[in-house]
């Protein structure tokens, strides 16, 4: 995969169907870092998954509203994708932890963590 950041770069501000792919990598990064964190810190495990689902809520409501499917439609759509995304991003960590021992840092991976704060704290969680 490409950051997000990346991957917006030539897309309109307006363009409702980037804003919701990347609010639901967002979603599937939180679950990402919730899978390689089970062992190590599982207190933080459910704030992640939350965050995750708030993500996922939010590109869900936006998706039913612009392109008139049912919310429930939509919210599953969200968690399948997400949950997809996750797939790609452990097989990358993976890959990045076989070169540099972490799964996320000096890579795309790192990038969308800081853009996903961002996203979270500015619109998400306003």
């Amino acid at each position: 995969m490409t950051s997000i950041e990346k991957y917006l770069s030539d897309k309109d501000s307006t363009d409702h169907a980037a804003t919701i792919y990347s609010l639901v990598r967002c979603s599937g990064l939180e679950l990402f870092f919730a899978s390689i964190m089970q062992e190590k810190a599982p207190d933080a495990v459910e704030i992640l998954k939350q965050k995750s689902g708030e993500f996922a809520l939010v590109a869900s409501k936006l998706d039913s509203v612009t392109s008139e499917r049912d919310f429930e439609d939509s919210a599953k759509n969200m968690i399948k994708s997400s949950q997809e995304i996750m797939g790609n991003y452990i097989k990358d960590g993976k890959k990045n932890w076989s070169k540099t021992g972490s799964y996320f840092l000096d890579s795309y991976i790192d990038e969308d963590r800081l853009l996903c704060d961002y996203l979270y704290k500015t619109y998400v969680k306003k």
